[in-house]
């Protein structure tokens, strides 16, 4: 009999995704949701194609973007099993078709690509997307996809020294689906059927757009608030393959999340030793214990002591998102075909919470009661912090926040907010532990403020680390002095 907290999600399930489909505007959406090896909740809504109104079924072909990623990991862990490198040693030792460059003394190990530790940023050399077959990292799916020695040349180089910090980049993760080549002699595409998804059976996945995939791939959209309508995107290839470019329906996700939570084996077969898995399920980096980890391919992060692994994924009309427990033997994947990662990700966070029956709140220690503000700390902590340099390796960072948070007192507490994007109208930073007055939470999502130097601290976010800096240094300054913080709309 399943748990009653899993019961109740079941009952509700439904009606999440049709609250989804309507309000969010999503063309369509596939969920599932699998318990101790065995998918319980099997669900497709909405459109795979709005104008022929073809209907999302279990079988709709989604791509599944940067959850890619952990398929390729699972696919350089087992030539790891095999003892083919050591996790430790130069990737250089292994890679043919292109060669990494490195900052300063340490190398980049195969560790360091798998945790995104390498340096490496978000772009290749910009002069390198100059080139006619690289295409800006995307052609055309009537083209052939170009090889990555077409997009990197001779040499791939990183930005920042390897281990130095967290960088999100999907050239590490192109890089990983190319060692796989190199060191099992086939083409990373061609060794992913062969060795992952057939022993999973898992039909419609492939990482380039075979007959696999044709019949049953849905149409990717945007919305049109204004006409109230949905749009087909572009329609593109990846170069970066094995970082994004995955196909597969729900029903075969459901085969994957199986072994995810079964140490590496489904009822077909097995792609892991449970060895092998719980070492990728364990993070690899890790800025505090009460903070996201990275594992070998996947996000690690506590729900109230229940280790959860992550991974999401977007690309042009689709996003992803897969959440799994181990030791809870329960997992989901949810997958849209419209580019609104915000929806998704929470739709399949909240409904993995509801069947844990876990409610994120505050860190705790003393019963029930509120930790208290130290109002007396708050000035060492108030001002500027932005990342360690490096524009390609703060890419993202400069997307999301503008590079930089500011921490400042409104109204008696203690606030925290960005140049831009969603944090930029600030949020109060609430106490959140008893015995460690430097951690807070906005929402359900720690900060941790530590001290670097005397008259320094450290901010940290997530994987990242941001430095205190005064506001002569700060991004904010040049939007002062630009006027360009004028459009900078706060409340």
């Amino acid at each position: 009999m399943l748990p009653e907290t899993i019961q109740q999600t079941l009952a509700t399930a439904d009606t999440v995704l049709q609250k989804a489909l309507q309000e969010s505007h999503l063309p369509g959406v596939a969920v599932a949701l699998v318990y101790d090896g065995q998918p319980i909740y099997l669900r497709g809504m909405g459109y795979a194609d709005v104008a022929r109104r073809v209907p999302v079924t279990p079988e709709t072909v989604f791509r599944i973007a940067s959850i890619s990623k952990t398929f390729a990991a699972v696919a350089l862990m087992q030539l790891w099993e095999q003892g083919k490198f050591d996790l430790h040693e130069p990737a250089n030792n292994h890679l043919c078709a292109f060669q990494l460059r490195h900052v300063g003394s340490k190398p980049i190990t195969f560790h360091h690509l798998l945790t995104h530790t390498a340096g490496l940023g978000e772009l290749a050399p910009l002069w390198r997307y100059l080139s006619p077959r690289a295409h800006f990292n995307v052609v055309s799916p009537n083209r052939p996809v170009p090889s990555l020695a077409a997009l990197y040349g001779r040499v791939l180089p990183a930005e920042r020294p390897a281990g130095e910090k967290w960088c999100y980049a999907n050239n590490g993760y192109a890089t990983i689906g190319q060692l796989v080549a190199d060191i099992s002699g086939q083409p990373f595409a061609d060794y992913a059927r062969q060795h992952i998804f057939a022993p999973l059976g898992m039909e419609t996945a492939d990482f380039w757009r075979s007959d696999r995939v044709k019949p049953g791939l849905a149409i990717g959209y945007s919305y049109k608030e204004k006409q109230q309508r949905f749009q087909p995107v572009p329609d593109l290839e990846q170069v970066t393959t094995a970082a994004g470019a995955m196909y597969a329906s729900i029903s075969d996700m459901a085969r994957y999340l199986a072994a995810l939570m079964q140490g590496g084996r489904n009822e077909s077969g097995q792609i892991l030793q449970p060895e092998t898995l719980h070492m990728m399920f364990t993070p690899q980096f890790q800025l505090d214990p009460r903070l996201q980890g990275m594992g070998y391919g996947f996000k690690v992060d506590d729900w109230g002591g229940q280790r959860v692994v992550s991974h999401d994924g977007l690309w042009l009309g689709f996003v992803s998102s897969m959440f799994v427990a181990p030791e809870a033997k329960l997992g989901i994947v949810a997958l849209t075909n419209r580019a609104a990662a915000d929806v998704i990700i929470r739709l399949a966070r909240q409904l993995l919470q509801r069947a844990l029956g876990y409610n994120p709140r505050p860190i705790k220690k003393r019963g029930e009661l509120e930790p208290p503000d130290h109002p007396e700390l708050w000035p060492e902590l108030i001002g500027f912090y932005g990342p360690t340099p490096g524009w390609n390796s703060n890419f993202r960072l400069w997307q999301q926040f503008g590079g930089e948070f500011e921490v400042y007192v409104q109204e008696g507490r203690l606030h925290l907010r960005a140049n831009w994007g969603g944090w930029r109208d600030g949020f109060m930073l609430k106490a959140a532990d008893f015995d460690d007055p430097y951690a807070f939470v906005v929402g359900s999502t720690p900060i941790i403020f530590r001290r670097a130097h005397p008259g320094q601290m450290q901010l940290l976010y997530g994987l990242n680390r941001f430095w205190q800096r005064p506001y002569a240094q700060s991004v904010r300054r040049k939007l002062d002095v630009t006027g360009l913080s004028k459009l900078i709309k706060r409340k």
